[in-house]
């Protein structure tokens, strides 16, 4: 089975920080993925640049094969994706079913 989307190769530098090198990661359909690892490690800063809130310095996205660009909010949410931060005081009122339906 092909993934759903993959990222290849992605790096992101900050002023002084290598936050990411060179990660992978894939997502296929009918699957729970989760991305754990200890603070800093660069879990955030992968899914900022996926939903378009940071834009890569280096790597591929792809979705159902085909490359796109992800520059901004908008670009992310034309594709379909969307992010919930983990704050979740930010909709305390809102079950775990009731922001699975939320699009951004």
């Amino acid at each position: 089975m092909d993934p759903v989307l993959e990222m290849r190769g992605i790096s992101k530098r900050f002023p002084g920080v290598q936050a990411l090198d060179n990660v992978d990661f894939k997502l296929y359909s009918g699957e729970i993925t989760s991305i754990i690892g200890q603070n800093g490690a660069g879990k955030s800063t992968l899914m900022k640049i996926l939903s378009g809130n940071y834009q890569k310095d280096a790597g591929t996205i792809l979705i159902h094969g085909k490359e796109v660009e992800i520059n901004n909010t908008a670009d992310a949410a034309r594709l379909g994706i969307g992010i919930v931060y983990q704050e979740l005081s930010l909709l305390n009122n809102l079950t775990v079913a009731e922001l699975s339906l939320i699009h951004i």
